[in-house]
């Protein structure tokens, strides 16, 4: 049996999930942005303006999509302390909430009043009964420990890289977070974003690459939730399997290939000299909770496969 991490028989599209306008407190049109996005090779963005959800379907066309969507904030008493959430439509939003999605475009929402982590989880709650799905937000730069997350439930991926984040105050890493989600059967996907603001340069810089049958909001959603996608600064993944108790990786140009496993410890292929790696492989030895991958090449730019669930994956 073939446990893929990635199905690749549909299209590719670049996409970024976090990103502001003038519409909240971005320093570009929603109009500029798109535009720089497009001429940067993507395919889709979404507008996540704080507590604005928009949809701004007139920049929609043949091959740019927009999602909707948003970005919310529970801010503790401790001010350096915060919980931002993403929301991104699975459906077109409309002038007023519908069935398909319970958002709707310009709908402004207050940011709630502190009283726990019940605060958190109520705004996840309502997101996801808005049929919209939930990103949990660069938890370094929010100063969180994993004790102030671990017991939330309903975000179906994690920032483990914010570009944003990373060029400001180098706090856009999540990775280790992930990891401690992930060792404890927590199915998480991570993405890859920029959260630009357009203030310094922080824009195209972190992207997910997802494999979906067509650029609409409902293919890319359905691709994201199921995880059919890898996160990027710069490398590429082609494939990456678990067959025969060996995980598979096939990528571009890498000085580096590592990966990652719990409670076991992974494997990490270094290129030598000039040399230019393309494939890896680990040998499992079975009590692995789940393989993922990371390419880095000679520029130091970093992919991130999806994990691969060695007791419940998609299979070939």
């Amino acid at each position: 049996m073939k446990q893929l991490g990635l199905k690749t028989d549909g299209n590719w599209y670049k996409g970024n999930l976090h990103l502001h306008s003038t519409n909240s407190d971005g320093r570009k049109s929603p109009e500029e942005v798109a535009k720089i996005y497009e001429d940067h090779g993507y395919h889709f963005v979404s507008f996540t303006e704080h507590e604005h959800y928009t949809y701004n379907r007139e920049l929609n066309h043949e091959n740019f999509l927009i999602l909707p969507g948003a970005e919310f904030s529970c801010d503790k008493p401790d001010p350096l302390r915060i919980y931002h959430l993403l929301a991104i439509g699975q459906h077109a939003a409309g002038e007023e909430a519908t069935k398909e999605n319970g958002f709707y475009h310009h709908q402004r929402f207050p940011v709630k009043k502190w009283e726990g982590l019940s605060t958190v989880q109520s705004t996840i709650d309502e997101t996801l009964a808005a049929n919209n799905l939930v990103v949990f937000n660069h938890p370094d730069w929010s100063r969180l420990e994993l004790t102030d997350f671990l017991d939330l439930e309903g975000f179906f991926a994690m920032e483990i890289y914010n570009y944003g984040c990373d060029v400001e105050s180098r706090t856009g890493f999540g990775v280790t977070h992930w990891d401690s989600l992930l060792r404890r059967g927590r199915k998480v996907w991570g993405v890859a974003t920029d959260d630009a603001h357009f203030v310094i340069d922080d824009y195209c810089g972190g992207w997910v690459m997802v494999n979906a049958r067509e650029l609409t909001i409902e293919a890319i959603t359905a691709a994201l939730k199921e995880g059919n996608f890898y996160s990027s600064t710069g490398p590429e993944i082609y494939e990456f399997s678990v067959e025969d108790g060996v995980a598979k990786i096939d990528c571009s140009d890498a000085r580096e290939i590592h990966f990652v496993t719990y409670e076991t410890f992974g494997h990490s292929i270094l290129a030598k000299g000039e040399e230019i790696l393309r494939h890896g492989e680990m040998k499992l030895c079975g009590k692995e909770k789940y393989v993922r991958a990371e390419v880095i090449d000679h520029e130091g730019r970093i992919a991130w496969s999806n994990p691969i669930f060695l007791q419940d994956s998609i299979t070939l």
